[in-house]
C-alpha cells in the first residue's frame, strides 16, 4: 500500500521524501495550489462572512498567510469572537502565530 499525498508543491514533496526516508512507501500528485484573489468583491463578501463566523477551521499556512495578507492591506484584524480550529499541529501555530501579533504586539 501506498500513501497518496495531495499537498501542493512544495511541501507535498518534502512530506512525501519524509515519509518514504522512514519507510513508510508514498507518492505525490498535487491536487490544488494557493494563489492570491484579486477580486475585490469576492474577497469582501468571505471578509464578511469570516467576522460573522462563530468558528474558522482553518486547513493549511497559505490560506493563513493569504487571508492575513488580505486583512493586513485592509487595516483589518483576525476576528477575536471566533473559535479557531486548525488542523495539524504546525498549521495551529502558524495560526497563533498571526493572531497574536495582532492583538498582542
Amino acid at each position: 500500500m501506498k500513501i497518496l499525498v495531495i499537498r501542493p508543491s512544495p511541501t507535498g514533496e518534502e512530506l512525501v521524501y519524509n515519509l518514504n526516508k522512514i519507510g513508510i512507501s508514498s507518492w505525490h500528485f498535487s491536487l490544488f495550489d494557493f494563489y492570491p484573489s484579486f477580486s475585490p468583491i469576492s474577497l469582501s463578501k468571505k471578509i464578511n462572512e469570516l467576522y460573522q463566523s462563530k468558528v474558522i477551521l482553518v486547513f493549511s499556512k497559505k490560506a493563513i498567510y493569504y487571508t492575513n495578507l488580505y486583512l493586513k492591506s485592509n487595516n483589518l484584524q483576525w476576528p477575536l469572537h471566533a473559535k479557531y480550529y486548525a488542523i495539524g499541529k504546525s498549521t495551529a501555530l502558524f495560526l497563533f502565530n498571526y493572531i497574536k501579533k495582532n492583538y498582542f504586539s
